[in-house]
């Protein structure tokens, strides 16, 4: 079979274009590369038009072509890779505004400030600014689109993992609805990643069975082998560490390998501050740290201080005793 060149060069204005066969003249694809489907459509429809061109005439009009054919796929290129980055613009906002935890409805005026922007900065991007959609309900879906693709993110790595370990927390919301979070903490390959895999709210009981039931349920939902969890992480609640009926306690019961449990490192530093006498040290360092801040050239000469040993902290924390209802003072 002839090459496309030998049909270029015999000058039936043909040119390869995305795997296919594309008529420079009328830009219609020929479906099959042969010699006769070729010849055919430019006997049938372009011959008694381009048959007089000869020699160089004829070289000309076929670059011609070619240059308008690029020209074309140059001007779509360009509006698809305009199209992209007014989208990109819009989910990059998305995230922002939900990390920040600020109202959908903030994309309408970070728009306008954009736009402001834009029109001193850069009055040719302008155009790209008006594009982009930062309606609360634009802003509402792409959010949904990137925590489902952080989830799924989240569930292949899990797949991939060697072995996984859970901490969870229960505590009450302001509606007074119990609200379970659990987190994950993932290990491949000496890599260790942590995320929230789930926020469970309980609406009845919070015992160690509706705790189970819960963590059950994400196991499901984030197709989570129970033969890869290595340990558990959780604080001294009676309905996550009870002997018989916590959560803990049926959790080991209901896999096969062992499970290493700990004591939430943070919890038991508070039940420690309960427990230890302290006041008369904290009266001491509240009393010189306030006397510090309360007067100027004493806190310049602590900051200059401070800053000449080369310390981490620039500045003491101000501190505030008050007293409770009880007459404890705090």
């Amino acid at each position: 079979m002839s090459s496309l060149q030998d049909f270029l060069d015999c000058g039936f204005f043909v040119i390869e274009h995305n795997d296919s066969i594309l008529c420079l003249i009328c830009q219609e694809k020929i479906a099959v590369f042969k010699e006769y489907n070729i010849k055919r459509h430019y006997s049938t429809k372009h011959a008694t038009k381009v048959d007089c061109l000869m020699g160089q005439v004829r070289i000309d009009r076929v670059n011609s072509l070619k240059q308008n054919i690029s020209g074309q796929q140059l001007l779509f290129k360009a509006a698809n890779q305009s199209s992209e980055a007014a989208t990109k613009i819009s989910v990059l906002i998305a995230k922002a505004i939900a990390k920040r935890g600020k109202p959908l409805s903030d994309g309408e005026f970070v728009k306008d400030c954009l736009g402001i922007f834009t029109s001193v900065a850069c009055p040719d991007k302008k155009s790209m600014v008006e594009k982009t959609s930062h309606s609360h309900q634009t802003i509402a879906r792409r959010v949904d689109d990137l925590a489902s693709n952080i989830q799924d993110s989240l569930i292949q790595r899990v797949d991939a993992c060697q072995f996984y370990s859970l901490g969870l927390d229960e505590s009450t919301d302001v509606s007074d609805t119990a609200q379970l979070a659990i987190f994950i903490r993932v290990t491949k390959n000496f890599e260790i990643v942590e995320e929230l895999l789930d926020l469970c709210p309980i609406n009845r009981t919070t015992t160690g069975k509706d705790i189970f039931s819960e963590v059950k349920h994400a196991f499901v939902k984030f197709n989570l082998s129970e033969g890869k969890l290595c340990g558990l992480t959780t604080d001294g609640a009676p309905s996550l560490t009870g002997k018989n009926n916590g959560f803990v306690s049926l959790m080991v019961k209901s896999v096969p390998q062992e499970i290493i449990t700990h004591h939430c490192i943070i919890h038991q530093e508070q039940l420690c501050a309960k427990t230890l006498e302290m006041k008369h040290v904290m009266e001491k360092v509240v009393f010189t740290v306030n006397l510090i801040r309360s007067r100027g050239l004493k806190h310049r000469a602590v900051q200059a201080f401070l800053e000449e040993v080369g310390s981490d902290h620039d500045d003491v924390i101000y501190l505030v005793m008050f007293v409770g209802s009880a007459g404890q003072q705090h």
